[in-house]
């Protein structure tokens, strides 16, 4: 077994919050509706006989209290093989995708049907110069949330390879701006 990543020497989102102020240009991920829409899924603002599941349209996880007024979408229930995949991206490319099974927890050998395909082409037009882990879950081929975080708990990650590019992804940049501090312009120095 190999040694666990010591989370204190690494600059990781902690929740959905985070990546929100963290990422404000992909901040689209967590809007329902929009990802839908980059993929031509029907969805509707009301209750239609051929959209009866009502779906949160933005529904970020965190442990922080925080007041928002959720947003409901209906669409037509997601079907086929539902799975969460882990895409590895520096500067867009990405480095590493692995597929888990979302009951076990446990990485899949392979995942049948073009799902692979659909991730690569869509992280080639959304992610371009994105560095970071995207989480996405999938039905079947469709693209269901986008989590600009990972899936499994990186202070339990024993996988080397995953572990080298966690710590290659979110070192801390010791960098000093005096003036503006924003997260934004430290990603865009970064990029």
């Amino acid at each position: 077994m190999h040694k666990k990543i010591d989370t204190n020497d690494l600059d990781i989102p902690k929740d959905d919050i985070d990546c929100w102020e963290r990422y404000p240009r992909h901040r689209w991920v967590y809007d329902l509706s929009r990802l839908l829409d980059a993929q031509n899924i029907k969805w509707s603002p009301f209750e239609v006989d051929s959209l009866p599941d009502r779906e949160l349209n933005i529904n970020l996880k965190t442990e922080k209290i925080v007041v928002r007024q959720p947003g409901f979408i209906y669409i037509k229930k997601p079907e086929g093989r539902h799975t969460f995949t882990e895409m590895y991206l520096i500067k867009g490319e990405i480095k590493l995708m692995r597929h888990v099974d979302p009951d076990t927890g446990k990485e899949l050998e392979s995942l049948f049907g073009e799902v692979e395909l659909r991730l690569n082409a869509f992280a080639t037009l959304y992610f371009h110069k994105f560095t970071g882990v995207v989480t996405v879950e999938t039905y079947a081929n469709e693209i269901f949330r986008i989590r600009l975080s990972t899936f499994v708990d990186t202070s339990r990650e024993t996988n080397l390879e995953v572990v080298k590019l966690i710590k290659r992804i979110y070192k801390k940049n010791e960098v000093i701006v005096h003036g503006l501090t924003d997260r934004a312009l430290q990603e865009t120095l970064a990029s």
